[in-house]
């Protein structure tokens, strides 16, 4: 099982590039990518089957066609729901498109984007200008032919103005940025704790006093942060850890839930059901070898 850390950092695979792309196929159903943010740009494009993805405070469902906007120090998961998964990561670190003299398009648009003051909306349908810049994008990258990183940078100027025009949902203040990026910071080690220890009892004041917030400030914060109360998500990251037992191991349903944190079977059957659509029988047998 991965550990889950909330920060995550990829370096770029050629650092006078900084554009990363590549593609996630063969996911199957329960599989998921941890939640965690990081400080880059980042797009995916879903190809074929179905997916849950959480980003900061919002939960979609997405399918072949959808396009999700990962916006920079945003919290986010990933969740297959289906056994062929495929979809395309478009990674940018935002700087890729400043030029060596500072000038208004810099100071107007690329700065706020690149510290994050601008937040984008993050499912995307059935807009066309968008899917083709993106399948742009995409086409130039793979084929790699002569001059095909003008080619990405220009399909990519080209997409932040579609966003810009059509689906930004926030602008930060320097103050709001700065206090949003402390809090994501604060909390890593709250998060961390909490996978840890994800099978024991898990008490808010040990949590809040950790965080040094009194319990009704630190459950707000929580909230603000996961999207989530606090309750929610340590169950989330239970079933997650149960369905990977499931998956990978012979411990029964009533072993499972238990090794899991839940000391209520039936309360593990329901949660784990509505969260998987599918009971904790069926899910092992649909995932067996």
């Amino acid at each position: 099982m991965k550990n889950l850390n909330t920060y995550w950092l990829r370096e770029m695979p050629d650092s006078d590039f900084c554009v990363d792309i590549f593609k996630k196929n063969h996911v199957k159903r329960g599989e998921n990518i941890w939640l965690h943010w990081h400080e880059h740009l980042q797009f995916y494009y879903f190809v074929k089957g179905e997916a849950l993805l959480e980003c900061g405070h919002n939960r979609f469902e997405v399918s072949p066609g959808s396009i999700v906007v990962i916006n920079s120090n945003e919290l986010h998961y990933l969740e297959s729901l289906s056994n062929d998964l495929e979809f395309d990561v478009i990674r940018i670190d935002p700087t890729f498109l400043f030029s060596n003299q500072v000038d208004l398009l810099q100071t107007k648009y690329l700065a706020p984007l690149a510290s994050n003051r601008i937040s984008f909306r993050n499912l995307i349908e059935n807009d066309t200008g968008v899917l083709e810049c993106v399948t742009k994008i995409l086409q130039e990258y793979y084929s790699k032919k002569v001059g095909y990183e003008l080619a990405v940078k220009a399909s990519i100027y080209q997409l932040i103005v579609l966003l810009l025009r059509g689906y930004v949902c926030k602008i930060l203040s320097e103050k709001e940025f700065e206090e949003k990026t402390r809090s994501l910071k604060h909390f890593n080690t709250v998060l961390q704790f909490i996978e840890d220890n994800y099978d024991k009892k898990i008490r808010l004041k040990e949590l809040a006093d950790s965080a040094n917030l009194s319990a009704c400030h630190f459950c707000r914060t929580f909230k603000q942060i996961t999207g989530k109360t606090l309750t929610n998500y340590v169950n989330e990251i239970r079933l997650e850890k149960a369905a990977c037992f499931l998956k990978q191991t012979d411990l029964n349903i009533t072993e499972t839930a238990l090794k899991c944190g839940f000391d209520s079977i039936s309360y593990f059957n329901r949660l784990f059901s509505r969260h998987y659509k599918i009971s904790p029988t069926k899910f092992r047998k649909a995932n067996m070898q």
